[in-house]
């Protein structure tokens, strides 16, 4: 009776841990797919940049605009994303279903003529199903060499909710 006991409490102790350990993994899903969302917006920007003008000092470059939050309802389990058509203009798209919900703020131009804020990459989950939404967010803007650049770290709100 004392070794069910001991193993009740070590399992009372351990299955909201273990539990906690699982939302943080799914987490990494946001912090890996805003870098790509990244990428993908830096590598648009230079190649409007580069097909532009051969020149630093004369070319544009151009930024893609605003996309809602899809899914526009994060659940506890996994769902289907469907990008917008400005993170589709960047090449951004997920294959899989997701545990977060992505979009992005930002301003449609070409032209970007000194250093800027650009963007900000979202992600929202909701991954205990209690509706509280954890927030990731990757800023991103142009240096004074008009190079896309992003925060030096993603900001979190949140995390395992």
């Amino acid at each position: 009776m004392v070794v069910v006991g001991i193993l009740g409490i070590l399992a009372a102790l351990a299955v909201p841990a273990f539990l906690t350990y699982i939302r943080r993994a799914k987490t990494s899903e946001a912090t890996q797919n805003l870098g790509s969302m990244f990428k993908f917006a830096a590598s648009y920007m230079a190649q409007e940049y580069a097909d532009r003008s051969l020149s630093a000092t004369t070319g544009t470059y151009c930024s893609v605009g605003s996309d809602p939050l899809s899914p526009t309802t994060p659940k506890p389990f996994k769902q289907k994303f469907s990008a917008g058509e400005n993170l589709r203009s960047l090449g951004f798209s997920i294959g899989d279903e997701v545990y977060f919900g992505y979009g992005i703020v930002g301003t449609q131009r070409c032209g970007w003529t000194a250093a800027d804020a650009v963007y900000t990459f979202f992600a929202h989950g909701d991954l205990d199903g209690d509706n509280v939404q954890s927030t990731f967010e990757l800023a991103a803007g142009t240096d004074a060499a008009r190079t896309l650049r992003h925060a030096s770290g993603i900001y979190i709100d949140k995390e395992t909710e």
